[in-house]
């Protein structure tokens, strides 16, 4: 998500050559609200030291079917649903009289920190030259709600960024922990057209955020990430940056648990204003890493990309995404869980996973956004998927099990007010439909369905930010 502090370019309206009632209504209509700036404690000496951040407090209402129990293949095998990273609730309420796959039903109601969760930013810029400056920047994540609901367990802080930037006529390079240039560009679409002061989907029913708002619902959430990356000016509305990121491992995939090289990230963005009624922005971004086999020489890829585009015409803001790899993760990029690969071949083949997602925003006054998004994410079967196989990787005898399913799906709708008090405080009431599908049991009967499970999500908090 976008750092506590950064702004929305907006939209700016000028007269329109009708008569002066009608232009000051339309400019009123269509002026961009002010985001919060940096805060500044010390400018002297060309010394400037300031601070950021936001603070959130949400109710967060969640209620649906429980998780689906004894699934079964056609010749009555218990199969096993895998997850795709989200953890589903744990307690439900069963129906005294009840059938012995009766999944239940959910429901609570939790006092949450938002999508961003509460963010304190710490920068210093020195001026190295007349158009040269140094910036060291550092902030730290909390959120509100107990550690698995138990209150005398503490909460631990997140230190999502800290880093060395250095910014020209150039450009600017980069060092330390920053957002990552993969899935940028939708996770941008979600934070300012639905969630900037919003919760969205919890991302853990179960735990603690922060939450998550599209992301792993069409949206492949960025994330931070340790690299050192350079960025070009504007060149003509386009900039590209490029970085090598620390690699990572993937715990629980027995085989792929060992690393040599950096990750490769990049992004291309192109944003060019609309005369005086708004903007538009598209983008592109990348990932390619190798990882390797525990104890061996074998090797594989993980690396994907996403595209997408932003355009904003008075009022109206629309934004659109989409991204596909292979092993590149279902909910933030190259989150493990149990679908980035087979679970039981030897070579643990990675998964393809793609992902599609709409977010609109209107202004209808400038104290009120509407705004209201849906999304898909789903992870691809490989072939060996439908395949049994025993315990040393080779075929299983006919008419065996399969034995598990992975997540096909998960697909959400979203719908959100916000109700800017002032520049610094906001409000804002949404409405969640997480769907999660999960492919058929292999083998199955012609007329079996896809198990499923949905939520209803109701939110409403308010967020300040400085």
């Amino acid at each position: 998500m976008p750092g506590a502090g950064d702004t929305v370019k907006g939209t700016i309206t000028t007269r329109l050559g009708v008569v002066a009632r009608v232009a000051t209504f339309l400019a009123a209509f269509l002026a961009p609200k002010l985001a919060a700036a940096d805060v500044t404690l010390v400018d002297k000496d060309g010394w400037n030291v300031f601070i950021n951040g936001r603070m959130q407090a949400f109710f967060n209402y969640n209620q649906g079917n429980g998780y689906p129990t004894n699934v079964t293949d056609s010749n009555g095998n218990n199969v096993r649903l895998q997850s795709g990273g989200y953890d589903f609730p744990q307690f439900k309420e069963i129906s005294e009289v009840h059938a012995d796959n009766d999944p239940g039903r959910y429901e609570d109601l939790r006092i949450r920190t938002g999508f961003t969760g509460n963010v304190l930013g710490f920068g210093i810029r020195r001026k190295l030259s007349a158009d040269t400056d140094v910036l060291g920047f550092t902030s730290v994540t909390t959120v509100i709600e107990s550690t698995e609901r138990r209150k005398y367990l503490g909460v631990i802080p997140d230190w999502r960024q800290s880093y060395l930037r250095i910014t020209g006529p150039w450009g600017n390079v980069t060092g330390g922990r920053e957002l990552c240039p993969f899935g940028n560009g939708g996770t941008e679409i979600t934070y300012l057209y639905g969630f900037r002061y919003g919760l969205g989907y919890p991302g853990s029913i179960n735990r603690e955020g922060p939450t998550a708002g599209h992301v792993g619902f069409g949206v492949l959430g960025n994330g931070f990430c340790s690299g050192v990356s350079y960025q070009t000016p504007s060149l003509g509305g386009l900039t590209i940056k490029a970085g090598i990121y620390d690699s990572l491992a993937i715990p629980g995939g027995a085989l792929w648990e060992r690393t040599k090289w950096p990750r490769i990230e990049g992004e291309a963005a192109y944003e060019m204003k609309l005369g005086t009624l708004g903007m538009f922005k598209v983008f592109a971004n990348g990932m390619f890493q190798k990882i390797y086999q525990v104890e061996g020489v074998k090797d594989a890829t993980m690396g994907g990309g996403s595209a997408g585009g932003r355009v904003e015409i008075g009022p109206v803001h629309l934004g659109l995404a989409g991204h596909y790899g292979k092993g590149v993760g279902l909910n933030f990029a190259l989150d493990p869980s149990e679908v980035f690969f087979h679970p039981t071949l030897p070579d643990r083949p990675f998964r393809i996973m793609d992902g599609y997602y709409a977010q609109a925003m209107v202004s209808a006054t400038k104290a009120i956004d509407i705004m209201a998004g849906a999304g898909v994410s789903e992870v691809q079967l490989l072939k060996e998927d439908v395949i049994p196989y025993d315990s040393e990787g080779n075929p299983a005898p006919a008419g065996s099990s399969v034995g598990y399913v992975p997540v096909h799906q998960q697909i959400g709708f979203s719908g959100c007010l916000a109700y800017h008090i002032s520049d610094n405080l906001h409000v804002q009431g949404e409405y969640f439909r997480a769907i999660y599908k999960w492919y058929k049991p292999t083998p199955s009967a012609p007329d079996a369905k896809e198990p499923s499970q949905a939520f209803h999500v109701i939110n409403a908090g308010v967020t300040y930010d400085f």
